[in-house]
C-alpha cells in the first residue's frame, strides 16, 4: 500500500523514466496505489496555473487510474495532533503536507515522495523516497 505524492505525481505527468520504473514495480508487485485529495488539489493547481489545457487533462487521466483516499474526521484528528506535535518540536511541514501525511497514517500507507527528510518529521509515517537526491 503506497500513497504518492504531489512530487512523484509530477514526474509522472512529465513522463519521468525513473518515476515511471518507480511506478511499474508497485504495479508488478500488486501494490495498491492510492493518492490524497490534498495531492489532487495541488495538481490541478499546477495545471491550470500553466493554462494549459493538456495538462488539466492529464492530471484527470492520472487521477483516474488511482485511488483517491477521504479526508475523513479520523484523517481530520491526525492532522490536529500532527500540526500541534511538529509545532511544539519547531519543525512545522506545512498545512498541506500535513494532511497529506496524516491521510496516509490513517489510512495505513506509506508515502511515496521526493521530500523524504520533509516528512520524516511525521512520527510514524512510513516515506519511501523514490530518488536519492534531486538532479
Amino acid at each position: 500500500m503506497v500513497c504518492l505524492d504531489t512530487s512523484f505525481l509530477i514526474e509522472l505527468i512529465r513522463r519521468n523514466p525513473e518515476a515511471e520504473r518507480k511506478l511499474k514495480e508497485y504495479i508488478s508487485a500488486g501494490a495498491k496505489i492510492s493518492t490524497t485529495p490534498i495531492t489532487a488539489c495541488e495538481l490541478f493547481k499546477g495545471a491550470y496555473r500553466t493554462g494549459r489545457g493538456e495538462n488539466i487533462v492529464k492530471v484527470r487521466k492520472i487521477l483516474s487510474l488511482l485511488e483517491v483516499l477521504d479526508f475523513s474526521i479520523g484523517a481530520c484528528e491526525m492532522y490536529g495532533k500532527i500540526v500541534n506535535e511538529l509545532s511544539l518540536k519547531g519543525s512545522p511541514i506545512g498545512d498541506l503536507d500535513t494532511m497529506i501525511a496524516s491521510i496516509a497514517l490513517i489510512n495505513g500507507e506509506s508515502l511515496l515522495t521526493l521530500n523524504k527528510e520533509h516528512f520524516e518529521k511525521v512520527h510514524g509515517l512510513t516515506v519511501e523516497p523514490w530518488l536519492t537526491s534531486r538532479s
